[in-house]
């Protein structure tokens, strides 16, 4: 496949993940503040959320990694000192996906428990990480 093609599907498949990244971030920002027990409501939210966390952000965040990994061997970028930068960060943000699914899969199975404290900043890790990882994809600082 061409790099453009690749580059693209690496895009649009890390925007479907940190948008699946947000999102999980905020429904624990709203269960944070939420009172127990929790209604039919919340219960339907926290089930549509871990759905579209199965179905879209997980299945996003491999192809991202996958694609990434291609564009970086097609680049032979793999001794560039910025795209080390960037895995470390890439990795970091699959860290603390993993343990965001996994606390909303805790919080589902038992309506008393309150998200982790690291839940609440989670949305502005992922989006400073985000930036930059942008700015070192687009600097290329060193």
């Amino acid at each position: 496949m061409s790099y453009l093609l690749i580059k693209s599907l690496h895009v649009a498949t890390m925007v479907a993940w940190m948008g699946g990244m947000v999102l999980l971030s905020a429904i624990h920002l709203w269960l944070a503040r939420t009172q127990c027990p929790r209604t039919d409501r919340e219960t339907a939210v926290i089930t549509a959320v871990r759905r579209w966390d199965g179905r879209v952000t997980s299945p996003a965040m491999g192809l991202t990694w996958l694609f990434g990994l291609i564009a970086a061997w097609q680049g032979a970028w793999f001794t560039a000192p910025w795209l080390h930068a960037k895995l470390l960060l890439v990795v970091l943000l699959s860290a603390l996906h993993g343990m965001l699914s996994g606390a909303l899969r805790r919080t589902a199975a038992d309506p008393s428990r309150l998200p982790p404290a690291f839940a609440r900043h989670a949305g502005t890790i992922v989006l400073v990480t985000m930036l930059i990882i942008v700015l070192l994809v687009v600097i290329k600082p060193f």
